[in-house]
């Protein structure tokens, strides 16, 4: 009976060293997994980050352009409006001519 005895207290020690090990190693895995999962978070942030840069780079660039546009916009009517008052006279006068022969 003593080498049963011995036995059992072997199977039981060899039962708590294994449960100790799969308690290290639950431990460490989640501890791997939060390290992941920080890391992962670091990673979409700067992701982030790079994007909300690059997203007003290119919203100063489109308004960059927009102001570009008006001001050629309102060059280009200033032209226009410059001829017509330059000939503005001239063309009531073609069209009446040409509209009633006199």
């Amino acid at each position: 009976m003593d080498i049963l005895q011995e036995i059992i207290e072997i199977d039981k020690a060899a039962a708590a060293r294994v449960e100790a090990l799969r308690q290290q190693q639950e431990t460490a895995l989640s501890e791997s997994g939060k390290a992941a999962a920080q890391a992962n978070e670091k990673a979409v942030n700067e992701a982030r980050q790079e994007l909300e840069a690059f997203r007003a780079q290119q919203q100063a660039l489109l308004d960059e352009k927009h102001s570009s546009a008006d001001s050629e916009a309102g060059a280009g009517k200033k032209s226009l409006d410059d001829i017509f008052s330059a000939h503005r006279e001239e063309w009531i006068s073609d069209i009446i001519e040409k509209v009633t022969g006199v």
